[in-house]
């Protein structure tokens, strides 16, 4: 059996992963990262905003001593700053996801695995836009020189770029199904 290393198989693995740490942390938890995502991704949009307009009035000054703040650099820290909030938020943010009612195992198990598979689908979407130096749900991302190489080497990727608007609102919409469905009647 030959194994090649593939931005699809890298996007299964990262699913795989997302989905097994939700079952290891459980579905209040993963609902609680779900919150973070959204967060993360909207706070650092914003200071990605503030950084741009920053560097955009200041780049004359920056080149004249000799650095520039490139588009990677942006991007990177964009990553950074994403991945830091969700952690600092999921532990240590305050948010409290209870579920007045209890679920079956099998529900559970359901639900513990949709809230993985569209946070990961949350997760891939914020960063690939990040990678494409593009605002949360643009339609450019998918024309987007930095992208391209990975568009096309993978099946994955153009459809997590053509369906971002759904992979953006799943897990909201999950979150407000099992809410409003855990309510003790």
């Amino acid at each position: 059996m030959d194994l090649t290393l593939t931005w699809d198989l890298l996007l299964i693995l990262f699913f795989a992963i997302v989905i097994a740490y939700s079952f290891i942390v459980g579905k209040e938890e993963s609902g609680k990262i779900i919150v973070a995502s959204y967060v993360a991704a909207v706070a650092v949009q914003g200071l990605g905003n503030i950084g741009d307009l920053l560097t955009q009035q200041s780049s004359n000054v920056a080149e004249i001593l000799g650095f520039a703040i490139s588009e990677n650099v942006m991007s990177s820290a964009k990553l950074i700053i994403f991945t830091a909030v969700i952690i600092i938020l999921a532990v240590r943010g305050g948010i409290q996801i209870d579920y007045a009612k209890e679920f079956s195992p099998i529900v559970n198990f359901i639900i513990t695995a949709a809230y993985g598979f569209a946070t990961g689908g949350l997760l891939l979407v914020t960063l690939l836009t990040y990678i494409a130096r593009s605002p949360l749900l643009s339609s450019g991302i998918g024309v987007s020189p930095s992208l391209s190489p990975l568009i096309a080497q993978s099946e994955l990727v153009p459809m997590m770029i053509a369906y971002q608007n759904v992979w953006f609102a799943l897990p909201a919409i999950l979150l407000v199904i099992v809410g409003l469905w855990s309510r003790k009647a």
